[in-house]
């Protein structure tokens, strides 16, 4: 990544309300307090919102005070908010965070930002936040983030790009005292130069084959019998950075093949966070050469035209290494009594996985597709444990739409009449047809909840369900 040095100041707009939304409840009333003790007139103090949900809590306040109130309050408040979740982000950084960690950073193109996925005992979080046109743009999948706060996860993300030198603290959307900042930016220092801010490759092919790109400088890093790493400076070849990757890039695809031999395999592209895919596609002379060299192995499976080869390089990519490393928690149920179907899509693993592990360290009997042997009737084997289980627990995605054996489960599920909790990990447009089979189904909002509410919920509806 570029060592640009930002001159900008305030890249985003933070209000009164924002701030609010990027506090707790409790937080939020302390804050209520706080303002009622500085007025004396009894008509002037806040009431009548101790029922309210913390949307309706932020409306009010911010409707109920003028702008020299709220001013007041923020300038109280602002010094202690700043330096906590400045802290807290810096504490994901570092990996001393005690609930959470960071399970991977990609990257934005353009080099203006990052998304980064987070994990803890209770799930999984995606944070991103990029500077465009010299303002902010942020998100986060959290119950703050995901209601325009400012959460920890975006906060993480700030120090990243002010420990990478593409913005400076100026940036950031709050007043910070010089002398706490400064310990700050020293320890930010010491992480960039320990390596500790966990970046995906640009791209990464099977066999551990990652390849970084930071300007004209590329870093190369396999693994194998023979595990290694270089970086080149590409300034001083004949060609471009993007040229250089791409012939790198098919060199690798094509290695294994022995075309006087007709034996070996591609290799596989599994991150592509450089779009080395369709820079493959525009060169007409890679595609032909691919094709030729995949056309002397008689594999059926293998494209045979330049349409078919791009579907064929995108197949097995994934978002992140987060995604690529989730691996199974536990052996599924294989005993003879009551258990629990988990129907989920493996993009989806590294949220389902954790949620998951809960369950079965509180005593619950699962089984998902963990348990099918390399050599068995996969969609049999599906069916019939599908047909043997107890309840059917369904984790509803975007990706769902995209997963034909997920949809047939749910089909199964419901026509073999299987009690059935669904659970929502985002908020999903279903099509038509699944629609209308799960409307009746017993669902938990995930994606709206906090995660100490959303366990407890699903752990009580499972017990009721199952009758424990």
């Amino acid at each position: 990544m570029g060592k640009k040095k930002s001159n900008q100041k305030g890249l985003e707009t933070f209000t009164f309300k924002t701030f609010l939304k990027s506090l707790t409840i409790p937080r939020i009333k302390e804050i209520i307090n706080r303002f009622n003790q500085s007025v004396k007139s009894k008509e002037k103090k806040l009431k009548g919102y101790s029922a309210f949900k913390k949307d309706e809590l932020v409306d009010f306040i911010d409707s109920s005070l003028s702008d020299i109130e709220k001013g007041k309050l923020y300038q109280d408040f602002e010094r202690d908010f700043a330096e906590s979740l400045l802290l807290n982000g810096l504490s994901l950084i570092s990996g001393e965070h005690k609930v959470e960690r960071i399970q991977s950073a990609v990257i934005i193109a353009g080099e203006n930002g990052y998304n980064v996925w987070f994990s803890s005992k209770y799930g999984s979080q995606k944070a991103s936040l990029q500077v465009i046109n010299n303002s902010i743009e942020r998100g986060c999948s959290c119950v703050i983030g995901k209601n325009d706060g400012l959460c920890l996860h975006q906060m993480a993300i700030y120090l990243m790009l002010i420990g990478k030198k593409i913005i400076s603290s100026d940036a950031l959307p709050f007043k910070v005292e010089k002398d706490f900042f400064a310990s700050i930016q020293k320890r930010l220092d010491l992480l960039a130069t320990q390596s500790l801010f966990k970046e995906d490759p640009a791209i990464m092919l099977e066999g551990d084959y990652k390849i970084y790109i930071n300007d004209e400088l590329v870093t190369l890093d396999w693994g194998g019998d023979y595990a290694g790493k270089s970086t080149k400076d590409i300034s001083n070849e004949d060609i471009n950075v993007e040229t250089w990757v791409t012939n790198k890039v098919v060199d690798l695809i094509l290695k294994n093949i022995k075309v006087r031999a007709v034996t070996g395999q591609p290799t596989k592209i599994l991150l592509d966070n450089y779009n080395i895919v369709s820079k493959i596609m525009k060169n007409p002379d890679h595609v032909k050469r691919i094709l030729k060299k995949f056309s002397v192995l008689n594999d059926q499976n293998l494209p045979k035209n330049e349409m078919v080869l791009e579907i064929y390089l995108k197949s097995n990519l994934k978002q992140s290494t987060a995604e690529l490393s989730a691996e199974p928690p536990f052996s599924a149920y294989m005993g003879d009594k009551p258990f629990i179907f988990v129907s989920y899509t493996h993009k989806d693993k590294a949220e389902v996985y954790p949620i998951l592990q809960k369950l079965y360290l509180k005593g619950f009997r699962i089984w998902y597709d963990e348990g099918i042997p390399l050599s068995t009737d996969w969609c049999n084997t599906i069916a019939e444990k599908l047909m043997q289980c107890s309840l059917f627990l369904s984790f509803i995605s975007p990706y769902v739409t995209e997963s034909d054996n997920t949809q047939d489960e749910i089909h199964l599920a419901i026509n073999e009449k299987k009690p059935y909790l669904a659970i929502y990990l985002k908020e999903t447009e279903l099509n038509p047809g699944l629609k209308m089979r799960i409307r009746r189904v017993q669902g938990i909002l995930k994606h709206e909840m906090e995660e100490e509410q959303f366990y407890n919920k699903l752990v009580d509806d499972l017990g009721n369900i199952l009758k424990l």
